[in-house]
Formats: C-alpha cells, sequence, structure tokens
C-alpha cells in the first residue's frame, strides 16, 4: 500500500457528569463500528469531552455512524484529515 491513510478525528462533548458514560460508549460502540480496519486513539479531557482519532490501515475512509444519544451536548463532529508528513 502507498500514499497517506484515510485519518478521522471525531469528537463529543458529554453532558456535564455524562464523560465517563460518553468514553465507555465510544470504546464500546464508536471503535467497535470502525473495527479492525483502523488504528485507533481515543481521548478525553476534564471537560466530558472525547475525541477518537482513527487511521484507516487501507484506503477506506473511516466514518462512525452510530450516535450516542442521550449523551451528547451537541451532535458529534466528524472530519477527514491525510497525513502529509514533517519538515524535521
Amino acid at each position: 500500500m502507498s500514499g497517506p491513510r484515510p485519518t478521522l478525528m471525531w469528537e463529543a462533548a458529554a453532558i456535564p457528569g455524562r464523560g465517563a458514560e460518553l468514553l465507555d460508549w465510544v470504546r464500546a460502540t464508536a471503535a467497535d463500528e470502525l473495527g479492525e480496519t483502523s488504528d485507533i486513539r481515543v481521548y478525553c479531557s476534564s471537560d466530558d469531552r472525547v475525541v477518537l482519532i482513527a487511521s484507516s490501515k487501507s484506503h477506506v475512509r473511516p466514518r462512525i455512524q452510530a450516535e450516542p444519544t442521550g449523551l451528547v451536548r451537541r451532535p458529534p463532529h466528524q472530519w477527514l484529515f491525510r497525513e502529509v508528513g514533517s519538515d524535521r
């Protein structure tokens, strides 16, 4: 395989006090939806936000279709990126 791998950044802000539930949802649902086709990293912040970054192992563009209903203050955001390398 040559060329950059598509990378998804998914971010959601939990309803106050529901950050742990959102993190559990991401681990169980969103990461499972992406499956073995992506390298997945999950981050959380002290203000109940969760970020998932998934780089595809193929050239398939990763997306999360499921919604964390009842856990978020607003719909999650998703962006697709491609790696460009560094100048170092």
